[in-house]
């Protein structure tokens, strides 16, 4: 990995850990609302994109117990935190969770029917190429929603809606729709797109 990320980007060591706990209480809401833009129905597979501390994963088998998740994240410290909170569902074969890369997938084509990713497209190497594999992995139809904070900082201004929204366009996805919590201490917005 070329970029040089932070304890934000590649959670690690007991710093890591600490913030991955604050990460399970900031992005609740977060977790909460991407969710519900997914429209997911009983018995499909969904991924998540740097699931962190496995929070949104752990809140997905609770709401819809009959679907498959599985999981990406690069930090191993994030990996050990996701099995730990998720160690009963792992164990009766619900989720599956693999260190890796979202610019390289190790799924086979046209096999996730959603997928999404909260607050970590800054810390994908290659935006356009993870997207390209979100693509790849989805089937016809599936959906992808890529949630990121609302504010006017310099780290957020190459992910901002109508960018995200080329970007989705540029890899393949149709029907990208822009939706915003309207939370004006926690502003998200999410860029949703179909296959």
């Amino acid at each position: 990995m070329s970029k040089s990320l932070g304890q934000a980007g590649m959670p690690r060591g007991r710093i890591g850990c600490l913030l991955g706990r604050i990460m399970v209480w900031h992005n609740g809401p977060d977790n909460e609302w991407t969710i519900s833009l997914l429209n997911i129905g009983s018995d499909e597979q969904i991924l998540e994109i740097g699931f962190g501390p496995g929070a949104a994963i752990a809140s997905l088998v609770k709401l819809y117990p009959s679907v498959q998740v599985v999981g990406i994240d690069h930090s191993e410290a994030m990996f050990a935190a996701a099995s730990s909170r998720n160690r009963g569902a792992i164990v009766a074969g619900h989720v599956n969770l693999e260190l890796g890369s979202v610019e390289n997938l190790p799924f086979t084509n046209s096999t996730v029917d959603k997928a999404f990713s909260i607050n970590s497209i800054y810390f994908w190497e290659e935006p356009l190429q993870g997207l390209r594999e979100l693509y790849r992995v989805l089937k016809r139809g599936g959906r992808l929603a890529i949630t990121v904070r609302d504010k006017n900082r310099e780290a957020y201004q190459a992910f901002r809606p109508e960018k995200l929204k080329q970007m989705l366009n540029q890899a393949g996805f149709v029907n990208v729709e822009i939706a915003s919590n309207s939370v004006p201490t926690h502003p998200l917005i999410c860029v949703v797109g179909t296959k």
